[in-house]
């Protein structure tokens, strides 16, 4: 799959956000974000193998933060070589998205 490395205004962006439930634009890091809460560990884990699977699919791979003690799983993705948010970084949202 080519990923399209158009760079988004942020107007686009915040766009596009309005129908991905849970993300939001980090402007001052330039990424993509969302944050997921689980009740429990092995859920947590769950989702991340889904994920996984998505971002090989996508090929584009985004950043993971998991807080085990806070049962939170952080996403940020950017197109790193363009230093900015992409129709490849939304795409990506939005396969993350129907992957839940």
């Amino acid at each position: 799959m080519m990923e399209d490395k158009t760079v988004l205004s942020e107007a686009d962006i915040e766009q596009a956000l309005s129908h991905l439930e849970g993300w939001e634009y980090v402007a001052s890091d330039k990424t993509l974000q969302r944050v997921w809460h689980f009740d429990k560990f092995v859920p947590t884990m769950a989702f991340v193998r889904r994920l996984t699977g998505v971002m090989d699919d996508q090929n584009h791979h985004s950043d993971l933060a998991l807080d085990s003690r806070a049962k939170t799983l952080t996403v940020r993705v950017s197109t790193h070589s363009k230093d900015a948010v992409t129709r490849a970084d939304l795409s990506f949202a939005e396969a993350v998205s129907a992957a839940e």
